[in-house]
């Protein structure tokens, strides 16, 4: 009889593990939660996973899943920080969860702290919003906060398959390329060396800077890079970035109830297609132009900032894809258009 406390314990623990130590989701330093802020949303950890408990079956996580679509209605998480009032600190964060949750009618606590906690991560500035995102990393997805052999619990599953039920066939198979991939094991070396990829390609970061260092080399193999591709790659950034995604207008995979089970922290504007994907084969192909036995690393370099997307909850597998396709013939478009400096 002894024994039974202790593996009710380590049942327990499989499914809510505790919380993750300070830093397992990469962030820059300056964005870093302190120790004080990480306690004071202690209560939205507690809160998520008290409402999350009570989704113990298939139906009641298809009822929270059709409460929250409902509320809602089809906004991005800038259209709900456009309309709900800011949240400056954690304790503020915090608070605002707590009172959701005491608020919430019988049986209604799940949805409830749900939508809390994704309005409090719309509006929330960049340090509270990693804070609060951290412990819904904790409660909902533990496997993106660096928390390796945890076993996911059977509510998780449940809110994941409600999701799913909903997204057309070819949607719910991109969704599900996401979720093995998104879900896959987030280790701390794993988490810092993904987000540094897609950190230093943000925007072709990374090429441009190549570019410089080559012009620093050797003058004019740079400045011929540089009137060839510079303005291509920075154009095909843009026109993914800005008309194609409007035109589309798919939703991220973190929004709403996927929101703070996959990952929970991230801005958003719309998803398809990838613009990191765009602007890193964009790269690798007119970087290649120049360097084509050098082809296969650039492209390999390209494939894991595509994937990176995938593996910190940004974008869907078809969102990466189709990037990666259109950023490659966007480069190769571009690039052939005569621009009157070529000539000389």
């Amino acid at each position: 009889m002894a024994e039974q406390p202790k593996a009710d314990k380590k049942a327990a623990e499989s499914t809510n593990p505790p919380q993750q130590e300070l830093g397992d989701t990469p962030v820059p330093p300056w964005k870093m939660p302190a120790p004080a802020e990480k306690a004071a949303v202690e209560p939205v950890r507690r809160a998520l996973a008290e409402g999350v408990a009570e989704v113990d079956s298939q139906a009641k996580a298809d009822a929270v899943i059709e409460e929250l679509v409902a509320e809602t209605a089809g906004e991005t998480t800038r259209e709900v920080a456009a309309t709900e009032p800011p949240t400056t600190t954690a304790a503020q964060a915090a608070k605002q969860v707590a009172q959701a949750e005491q608020a919430a009618p019988p049986g209604q606590k799940a949805p409830t702290v749900l939508a809390a906690t994704a309005k409090v991560l719309a509006t929330a500035t960049d340090e509270e919003r990693e804070v609060v995102a951290q412990a819904a990393q904790e409660v909902l997805n533990p496997e993106q906060q660096g928390a390796a052999d945890v076993a996911d619990a059977p509510q998780r599953q449940y809110l994941r398959q409600a999701v799913l039920k909903r997204l057309k066939p070819l949607d719910a198979l991109d969704a599900e390329i996401f979720l093995a991939i998104n879900h896959l094991p987030h280790t701390h070396l794993l988490n810092k060396f993904f987000y540094l990829i897609t950190f230093i390609f943000t925007g072709g970061a990374a090429w441009f800077a190549l570019m410089g260092l080559v012009t620093l080399r050797d003058r004019r193999l740079g400045w011929r890079i540089v009137r060839e591709s510079a303005l291509p790659l920075a154009l095909a950034t843009a026109l993914v970035e800005h008309p194609i995604k409007r035109y589309f207008r798919r939703r991220r995979p973190f929004i709403t109830i996927i929101q703070a089970i996959v990952i929970g922290k991230k801005p958003g504007t719309w998803s398809f297609p990838s613009g990191h994907s765009a602007t890193a084969f964009a790269g690798a192909w007119l970087l290649s132009r120049y360097w084509p036995k050098q082809g296969k690393f650039l492209y390999g370099v390209a494939s894991l900032v595509a994937f990176s997307r995938i593996y910190l909850g940004d974008h869907y597998p078809g969102d990466v894809a189709a990037g990666s396709i259109l950023g490659t013939l966007l480069a190769m478009f571009l690039r052939w258009l005569p621009w009157p400096w070529r000539k000389r």
